[in-house]
């Protein structure tokens, strides 16, 4: 019996013969959007998650984000079904406004070491920047997503800026920097070396 036919059985013969012809097709409009919701609670097998228990179950519900926002954490758009439980299951809504928080958003969206630099105070104690690496970003994946993941966790108030880098290999670096004099003649500060962007055909 599906769910429909259990709403119109329990509204009762009375109810029934009074509205006419146009109830079924009225009852199952109202209840088609909670035919998924009905399936997912109804316990077909006594050894599984019971009824409404398995809704909140992060193993077995369907609805990650859902659950994520009753625990304070906000899942990002574009993840996996496993993506989004992991994500949950980290809960970086307790730690929002931190570095980790926003190396946490980032990295379900990158592969291989998934490396985030964020250089704080970038210019001024309001900006920050946050870099991740163009080898490491997982196919499919947009800049717009990059920076949305990462503003769901960045400090209010803080302006960030989401920057692609191509990074630069161990041997690329020994090209320009033999020695410790080289190096520091090469990239006189922190600075310098951090923003450092490879020349073209020089990494692999």
């Amino acid at each position: 019996m599906s769910f429909a036919d259990r709403v119109l059985a329990g509204l009762g013969r009375g109810i029934a013969s009074r509205a006419g012809p146009l109830l079924p097709a009225f009852v199952r409009g109202l209840t088609d959007q909670t035919v998924a919701t009905d399936e997912l609670v109804t316990v077909t097998d006594p050894t599984e998650a019971i009824g409404h228990a398995g809704v909140f179950d992060l193993d077995a519900s369907p609805f990650a984000t859902y659950l994520g926002q009753l625990s304070g954490t906000e899942v990002p758009g574009g993840l996996t079904l496993a993506q989004q439980r992991d994500y949950v299951r980290d809960a970086p809504g307790r730690r929002r406004g931190t570095p980790a928080a926003m190396v946490a958003a980032l990295r379900p969206f990158l592969t291989g070491y998934k490396r985030v630099d964020i250089i704080e105070r970038d210019g001024s104690p309001w900006r920050l920047r946050v870099l991740v690496y163009t080898a490491q970003i997982a196919p499919g994946v947009t800049q717009a997503q990059l920076e949305a993941a990462a503003a769901l966790q960045k400090p209010v108030g803080n302006v960030m800026v989401v920057e692609q880098r191509a990074g630069a290999s161990f041997d690329h670096n020994r090209t320009h920097t033999t020695t410790f004099d080289s190096r520091l003649a090469y990239f006189p500060t922190f600075n310098d070396a951090t923003n450092h962007l490879p020349e073209e055909g020089t990494i692999a």
